[in-house]
């Protein structure tokens, strides 16, 4: 596999044979020539760096690619919008089916006040790559109050932590999942 990255001698004798004819001389086209040749040339000797890299610390890139695949099948796995709401509705139709008297109340309130933020309008959501958030704002966003707009009224940074509904890491809801596993139990 690491031989693949050496480039053949054919590639860099083409490219010495390859002159730009008087009339492109000093023109866009030869600038763009060159920055294009410029690229492959880093990125050649970017990858022999690399390639003498791991020959010389063959654990060291173990790791490096263990973390790069880790993270790649995290994004991946992160879960956004649509499988919020789409989970949100199954289990509140799954909780509907069961009777009054044996549905658990703190999943009940939990997916009634999810509900009530959504009728609002006030649930957004937003993802970091490898971990998603679904968090209340006070304020719908086409609501055109003076508390919408005036910087002394809204709400500071830290408390951020205290609006988030759900965070939603590993293909998973956890909050949705951990107030609605035992749904059907009252105690």
């Amino acid at each position: 596999m690491l031989k693949v990255l050496r480039t053949p001698n054919a590639l860099i004798n083409l490219q010495s044979k390859v002159k730009f004819p008087e009339k492109f001389k000093g023109t866009i086209i030869e600038k763009w020539a060159n920055y294009w040749k410029n690229l492959f040339i880093d990125y050649r000797q970017m990858l022999q760096d690399l390639r003498s890299d791991m020959q010389e610390d063959p654990k060291k890139a173990l790791k490096w690619t263990a973390g790069i695949v880790t993270l790649g099948a995290l994004a991946k796995n992160n879960p956004n919008e649509l499988d919020f709401k789409d989970n949100m509705k199954r289990i509140t139709n799954e909780v509907i089916l069961v009777s009054e008297e044996c549905r658990h109340p703190k999943s009940v309130e939990h997916l009634q006040y999810l509900q009530q933020c959504y009728n609002e309008g006030v649930i957004k959501y937003t993802t970091l790559g490898i971990v998603s958030f679904m968090y209340t704002s006070s304020l719908k966003d086409s609501c055109d109050l003076y508390k919408a707009h005036c910087s002394y009224l809204k709400p500071s940074y830290f408390s951020i932590f205290s609006r988030i509904v759900d965070v939603g890491f590993m293909g998973k809801w956890w909050n949705l999942h951990i107030k609605t596993t035992n749904y059907d139990v009252n105690e």
